[in-house]
């Protein structure tokens, strides 16, 4: 038997498509997720954590996100390497950064960084897992179609 059905037609798009759809997918259910565990934290750990965790919440998100935005508006070119290369270049600066604001932040007073750790670390969990499920979920071609 054939199939006889007419297929949709796929649209045209760039290479850095793929984060505009894993930026979707992965924002509410990372904020969902924050805010969850921010307030789990403050109920853990006292009305002193609400600092720690907010800065948390807003630093993570706003990381990712434009993590998500700067690499769907750099990337071009469909040449495998540099897809590669600089999708991990910028994962691997947000996460130094998310890392070197928590040594700062460590010391003081006016915050829990403990809190922040773990509300940043649940949304960096969460944002991984969404993204890679939109990613599935998001039937983008990563071959070349076929003219004819």
């Amino acid at each position: 038997m054939t199939d006889q059905q007419a297929r949709p037609e796929v649209p045209s798009v760039h290479a850095g498509a793929p984060f505009g759809v894993m930026l979707r997918g992965a924002l509410v259910p990372s904020l969902i997720g924050g805010i969850i565990a921010g307030i789990g934290v403050v109920l853990w750990r006292g009305n002193g954590a609400i600092a720690g965790a907010v800065l948390g919440l807003i630093i993570a998100i706003g990381f990712f996100a434009m993590g998500m935005v700067l690499l769907s508006k750099v990337i071009r070119s469909a040449d495998p390497l540099a897809f590669i290369a600089a999708s991990m270049a910028v994962y691997l600066a947000q996460i130094v950064v998310l890392l070197v604001f928590l040594i700062a932040v460590k010391g003081r007073t006016w915050m829990d960084a403990k809190a922040a750790g773990i509300v940043i670390l649940v949304v960096l969990i969460v944002w991984q897992v969404f993204a890679f499920r939109a990613l599935r979920k998001g039937r983008l071609s990563v071959y070349d179609e076929v003219t004819s």
